[in-house]
């Protein structure tokens, strides 16, 4: 497997992937264990860091000393456990400073796609099958040409003829809806005789109506005056007219 990181070169990778850690909460390769320090399924505060710097510095020791590029991505790694352990025990630590666990997390994320791929590959290598096909074709992208003999003027008057096959909207009818008297005007208009007139019939005050709704508005204007202690009615006789007088 051949993979570019950004904290590793191709045999660091080879490195990591052979070393083991053997510890009470964890055993299994280093690459692993630091994904799931990441994904939080194992926590980096139970380890105890002198266990994982022992096993550092007894792996480290097999590195010869001309492969110094190895020596430092190790280091690289070991820094990185330790920011995150760091990390576990601060408890007030700022989201803004994570940016440096996302890039380590991202990485690992990365990392664990070419082992699983390198991994298929293997198992295709060592067994009946030698080769991989896609599933499906990749689909061509749609594309759309214009037939032959037809350009922008061809489909412009074919547009304009279309437009004009399209029905007219219909036209609605018109209606005239007379502004009827508010019971405010009403009342009103009736202050005015009174201020006029000091008595008044009460058809009257409703000479000026123009049907029975605006009868009904002036009827409410008198009875709110009424309310309002402003006039009072009287009729001497049953049946007689109404009539109203200024108080």
């Amino acid at each position: 497997m051949e993979a570019t990181l950004r904290l590793s070169s191709h045999e660091q990778l080879k490195f990591v992937f052979m070393m083991d850690l053997n510890i009470k909460q964890f055993t299994g390769p280093f690459d692993l264990l630091l994904s799931l320090v990441e994904q939080q399924e194992l926590r980096i505060t139970e380890i105890t860091l002198s266990e994982v710097t022992e096993q550092y510095l007894t792996y480290l020791d097999t590195i010869e000393e001309d492969r110094v590029e190895e020596l430092a991505d190790f280091l690289v790694v070991a820094a990185k456990l330790l920011y995150l352990k760091s990390k576990r025990l601060l408890p007030d630590f700022l989201p803004e400073e994570e940016d440096d666990t996302d890039g380590l997390e991202a990485q690992l994320k990365l990392y664990k796609q070419f082992v699983d791929a390198s991994r298929i590959i293997d198992k295709r290598w060592l067994g009946a099958h030698k080769s991989a096909f896609r599933k499906e074709p990749p689909k061509a992208p749609e594309a759309f040409s214009l037939p032959p003999g037809l350009d922008l003027e061809a489909l412009a008057q074919s547009m304009v003829h279309l437009v004009s096959k399209i029905a007219p909207p219909k036209q609605l009818s018109r209606t005239h809806i007379d502004r009827g008297v508010s019971l405010k005007e009403r009342i009103d208009s009736i202050r005015k005789l009174l201020k006029e007139r000091k008595s008044f019939r009460f058809a009257d005050a409703l000479s000026d109506a123009n049907n029975k709704t605006e009868v009904i508005i002036g009827f409410l204007a008198i009875l709110e005056l009424v309310k309002q202690k402003s006039l009072r009615l009287d009729q001497d006789t049953m049946f007689g007219d109404i009539m109203i007088t200024r108080t």
